[in-house]
């Protein structure tokens, strides 16, 4: 039995030396890949950070890359039709003051789907691009996102704070289960639900039909004086109001209803519970 105890040890040691699976500083294998080659068979990047600032820029070339500056590790590896960039670092009370930080450059060329995975840290990107797709999941961290154009979006707050600024997209999927999530200089269509929370929404153009609904917390939604929809609103508990001025409207104890311009789109609100505001 203590014979096969220290030939198991010996089996430990040495795949932790060798794959640094958990990715302890100082080990001679298990280095981590900080640039991977984007080809035609790539169709999406995938960004997952942990309790680390983060930021993503744009560059040139073919090739994703990571460079941290501080504690923990980064790695950036090819899987399938993807590339993983994930950061590691181990959590401490003094985390809160460590100023280390990763920066993830995406070729400008890229243009396909692009998923931005942020845990307890932060996330920065501010320049111009377009994708088909557009994922954006916060934990409990925060995220800026600026000047992205995309077929579709989803956006999803567990808790924390997502901003996101100059949004345009033919729809977009909007999913808050707590803390605050607010888009300004928003164009398309969307599907909002807040589960809790705080969602604000300043659109610059609506261009397709909207479902709202909120579970509890608050929604804001601040449509342009042009917008063209047809609002079919009902609550079961909280409020729903709508101050901008509505023709054919129709209000009752639960529900209201009424057009706002030409009614081209369909605006569905639904209170459960909280506060749901259109002005």
């Amino acid at each position: 039995m203590k014979r096969f105890a220290i030939v198991l040890a010996i089996v430990v040691v040495v795949y932790l030396i060798f794959f640094n699976p958990i990715h302890l500083p100082g080990l001679p294998f298990g280095k981590q890949q900080s640039s991977a080659t984007l080809t035609k068979q790539v169709n999406q990047i995938q960004v997952k950070t942990g309790s680390i600032r983060a930021e993503v820029v744009l560059g040139e070339g073919n090739k994703v890359r990571a460079k941290l500056s501080g504690k923990g590790s980064v790695s950036v590896q090819r899987s399938g039709d993807s590339i993983q960039v994930k950061t590691h670092r181990q959590f401490s009370f003094f985390s809160w003051w460590d100023r280390s930080k990763v920066t993830i450059t995406i070729p400008r060329s890229y243009a396909r789907a692009l998923s931005l995975d942020i845990g307890s840290g932060t996330i920065n990107f501010d320049d111009e691009a377009t994708y088909r797709k557009l994922a954006v999941n916060v934990s409990s961290g925060s995220a800026n996102v600026k000047g992205i154009s995309a077929d579709s979006a989803q956006l999803v707050v567990h808790s924390g704070n997502l901003e996101m600024d100059q949004l345009h997209v033919r729809s977009a999927t909007l999913d808050l289960r707590s803390g605050n999530l607010k888009v300004t200089h928003f164009s398309g269509a969307f599907n909002a639900q807040v589960h809790s929370g705080n969602l604000k929404m300043g659109i610059t153009e609506l261009s397709g039909p909207v479902k709202a609904s909120v579970n509890s917390g608050l929604a804001n939604f601040d449509l342009p004086n042009d917008a063209d929809f047809r609002l079919n609103g009902k609550t079961n508990s909280g409020m729903l109001r709508c101050i901008l001025p509505l023709k054919e409207k129709q209000s009752g104890d639960k529900t209201i209803s009424g057009v706002h311009g030409s009614g081209t789109y369909t605006f569905d609100a639904t209170v459960n519970s909280g506060v749901l505001r259109i002005y």
